[in-house]
């Protein structure tokens, strides 16, 4: 792959230290992020070890990059005895700007910052990747407002049981005791997400001597609350949430994703048997809406995600919207997509997202449809393009319900689809998606 893409700026030795956006009109029609890896190491041997790790690692980020918040590796290549990653590029501003420019986050901000990250965790956790050096400049937020993890450059692949010992990564004041002596769990990623969101609290961050007001070195424990900006505070139920993933000693912390999640506030994550189980929400005025969430349940979708029979889901995905709004499937019509809430959509949506791996989704076709420059509904051209990305229509010509692709081969965004078209034919879809996507 030698030459394959043009570098910008090289980088000094040190390994991964900067990124550079990049554009080779030859080869790929985006921009790019490139990094650069020097090996350290002296001899035939060891250079030839460093390079079959890095190309290892290549290949789990390749993997994790089905993933919708996780940038996609686009080629690794070695060149001059340097290697490099050529990574998706997110536009948008991390954590740590938007803390500067907007102030302290709230409570709320710090749930759905969780509820943005946590599945990610659960993602790469599940494919034996702990991602080592989680903090607010490691958090993007994309333009249309979903959450990147980013910098997948030290993370490694785990055994069942454990990592061994290792080179020592992460960024002080967010790494976990066990992971500055070489070792790193699940749990690890757990702490440093914890400690993340304490600092977005109280914008507090440690000092260039390695100081740290929200640590009392003494006896050993986090005073976040103390530094908690004036009139602000933190429910006792969350509180502990956060306490506890910051816990000093692994086995004292959260354990897994799940482990979190179960615990975690029940007004934004539902306990049930299943994954995403009956949405339930209270302490609201809109008691109505919720009452009909309230008997929304997912198990059927997720099950027939699960085995993957993509037409019975997208079909069982539609009667879960209309079972919500109380209309027949002859009387359905666009206008109330414009009403459905958005946590009915968010759930729906995870699913899809899940259980494809990346593949299928609301906000996989919202990205799509934002890349090739969705803006105006009445733009027949850039209708025909998406529909041509996502197979609704091949060379124009848009195809009926029943002559899609229901299969993993379909091309990235194909479904959902039934709750645009299933009914009433491909002649109102349009109309449909756009309130839908409005509501992304």
């Amino acid at each position: 792959m030698r030459n394959r893409f043009r570098v910008i700026r090289l980088l000094g030795e040190g390994g991964f230290s900067r990124t550079y956006e990049a554009r080779d009109a030859d080869r790929i029609d985006e921009p790019c992020v490139i990094k650069q890896f020097v090996p350290q190491f002296q001899g035939t041997a060891a250079l030839e070890k460093a390079t079959e790790l890095f190309k290892q690692e290549a290949k789990r980020l390749y993997d994790l990059g089905e993933h919708p918040q996780i940038p996609r590796l686009i080629a690794y290549f070695e060149q001059d005895k340097r290697l490099y990653l050529v990574q998706e590029l997110i536009q948008g501003q991390n954590l740590l700007q938007e803390l500067q420019q907007q102030g302290a986050f709230s409570e709320e901000k710090i749930k759905q910052l969780l509820t943005d990250l946590l599945p990610i965790l659960k993602f790469i956790h599940e494919r034996g990747v702990i991602h080592r050096d989680i903090k607010p400049e490691n958090i993007m937020r994309r333009l249309d407002g979903k959450l990147i993890l980013i910098d997948f450059g030290v993370s490694k692949q785990i055994t069942k049981t454990f990592v061994g010992v290792g080179t020592t990564v992460g960024t002080p004041g967010y790494t976990p005791l066990e992971q500055m002596r070489g070792q790193v769990f699940p749990a690890s990623d757990l702490y440093s997400l914890g400690v993340t969101c304490i600092r977005l609290l109280t914008q507090r961050f440690p000092k260039a001597d390695g100081s740290d007001e929200l640590y009392d070195a003494l006896r050993g424990c986090w005073i976040w609350r103390k530094y908690l900006p004036q009139g602000k505070s933190i429910t006792p139920d969350f509180g502990k949430v956060l306490d506890k993933l910051i816990q000093d000693y692994v086995k004292e912390r959260y354990q897994s994703v799940d482990e979190v999640i179960k615990n975690f506030n029940p007004i934004i994550y539902p306990s049930s048997t299943s994954r995403y189980g009956k949405y339930i929400k209270s302490n609201t005025s809109t008691q109505q809406n919720y009452r009909m969430l309230a008997q929304v349940d997912y198990k059927k979708l997720e099950e027939l995600l699960i085995q993957q029979r993509w037409r019975d889901a997208d079909e069982e995905t539609t009667a879960i919207f209309l079972k919500v709004y109380g209309q027949e499937i002859d009387k359905w019509f666009e206008g109330y997509i414009s009403r459905f809430h958005h946590q009915l959509i968010h759930t729906t949506n995870n699913l899809w997202v899940d259980y494809s791996y990346g593949k299928f989704g609301f906000t996989v076709q919202r990205l799509i449809w934002d890349s090739i420059g969705g803006k105006s509904s009445n733009n027949y051209q850039i209708w025909c393009d998406f529909g041509n990305r996502v197979g609704w229509c091949m060379n124009s010509s848009w195809k009926n319900y029943s002559d899609l692709d229901f299969t993993l081969s379909a091309p990235k965004g194909h479904l959902p689809s039934g709750i645009f078209m299933l009914y009433q034919g491909f002649g109102n879809w349009t109309s449909r998606f756009s309130c839908l996507i409005s509501r992304l």
